[in-house]
């Protein structure tokens, strides 16, 4: 299968993800492919390492730092914390896509006092010294917003496959060669009436299917059940509203469907090792 970002993530949408956590906790990040190419500029960029990447060889270290500690994090599967050649605490998230390896969340370009979990430090260079207050001046994060920095993306990643991705996959997987027509109309109406209460007897009605037809059906094509792909699209859903409003959590529970309140807690901590709160709390920290 082809492995390129753009083919399952929509990226106006992670960027966006992204921007939020980059204002909530002052962290620059940025997404590579595994060659080393853009895929979402640096958000949040440090001054210091705008000066400095003017100099193309600086650039180019600074994107080879990046790629070999991309791939260290893709060989290990998991987030690769290394200090680039100025110093700076960088960390790197990898991106799966059906098990290939297709991309990385990079994150830092701020001063911290993190000495242990390094995985790698390069070789220290010196700077040209007209950047020293830029160097000096830039942004100061504690331990604990740092590392709360890194599980919130990795909560991003780790849940990229549970939306359009799902249906993007379905589509161009080898043994499903084309989406059926039904489940297609079945996702669509899903994702428009979130909110609402949905029934397997609504989804196969519209699908013109029986209950139990249908129920199979949307699993070999989506490679999920029907209750699963609702309960993991509707918490998607609510991570957007937990991350860009102050709404109280049981009004957003509503919001996606749930009437339970107490349930929708248990939900979104099956699906993200989370509750609502934590969730929100480590966006904020």
């Amino acid at each position: 299968m082809a492995g390129r970002f753009e083919e399952f993530i929509d990226i106006d949408k992670f960027k966006k993800a992204l921007q939020y956590a980059a204002q909530a906790t002052g962290i620059a990040f940025s997404v590579l492919d595994p060659l080393g190419n853009t895929i979402i500029k640096p958000i949040n960029e440090a001054e210091f390492c705008i000066a400095a990447r003017q100099n193309k060889a600086v650039c180019d270290k600074c994107v080879d730092c990046i790629v070999h500690s991309a791939i260290a994090a893709a060989k290990s599967k998991r987030t690769h914390f290394f200090k680039c050649q100025y110093g700076i605490l960088e960390f790197v998230v990898p991106i799966f896509i059906n098990g290939e390896y297709v991309s990385a969340v990079c994150g830092g370009e701020v001063r911290t006092d993190i000495r242990d979990c390094v995985d790698y430090v390069y070789p220290q260079e010196e700077f040209d010294e007209d950047l020293r207050g830029l160097y000096e001046g830039l942004r100061a994060v504690e331990r604990e917003r740092y590392f709360a920095a890194t599980k919130l993306i990795e909560m991003m990643v780790n849940n990229l496959s549970s939306l359009d991705v799902m249906l993007k996959i379905a589509k161009t997987s080898a043994d499903t060669r084309k989406v059926d027509e039904r489940v297609k109309k079945a996702v669509e109406y899903i994702q428009q009436n979130y909110s609402k209460k949905i029934s397997m007897a609504q989804l196969a009605d519209l699908s013109c299917v029986s209950e139990n037809y249908f129920s199979k059906l949307f699993v070999r094509v989506m490679k999920t059940s029907v209750s699963d792909y609702i309960a993991s699209y509707r918490i998607e859903k609510s991570k957007e509203y937990l991350l860009q409003t102050d709404l109280k959590v049981s009004k957003i529970s509503e919001m996606v469907g749930f009437e339970d309140p107490a349930y929708f807690h248990r939900v979104f901590k099956k699906y993200t090792g989370m509750t609502p709160h934590e969730f929100r709390d480590a966006a904020r920290v």
